[in-house]
């Protein structure tokens, strides 16, 4: 599967949001080593992040989903296979994982 980054600007110049999605393909989002999808607001602060993996909502060692409120307060969404977790039962998760990983 070939990626592509795509840009898109504000009317001011600065970046309003960016994707990394399959080629030929808008709406599949895709990227495994960050978000696939960051929004800016005009002023040029990050204003919304989400992590996707072959179109799937999806992020083991972190939140999915974080808004950036320009009041500093930071909202944050727990995804793993597409499946929207509270960051309890994300926590939960992960450290199953992480015992399982170190089990071999």
């Amino acid at each position: 599967m070939r990626i592509k980054h795509s840009v898109y600007y504000h009317s001011s110049g600065n970046v309003e949001y960016e994707k990394w999605h399959k080629e030929g393909d808008e709406y599949y989002w895709h990227r495994e080593n960050g978000p696939a999808f960051i929004m800016y607001y005009e002023s040029g602060e990050k204003k919304y992040e989400s992590w996707w993996v072959n179109d799937i909502q999806h992020k083991i060692d972190g939140p999915a989903c974080i808004t950036y409120y320009k009041d500093g307060t930071i909202y944050e969404e727990y995804w793993i296979n597409n499946t929207k977790l509270t960051k309890k039962e994300w926590e939960e998760y992960a450290i199953k994982e992480a015992i399982k990983e170190a089990l071999g």
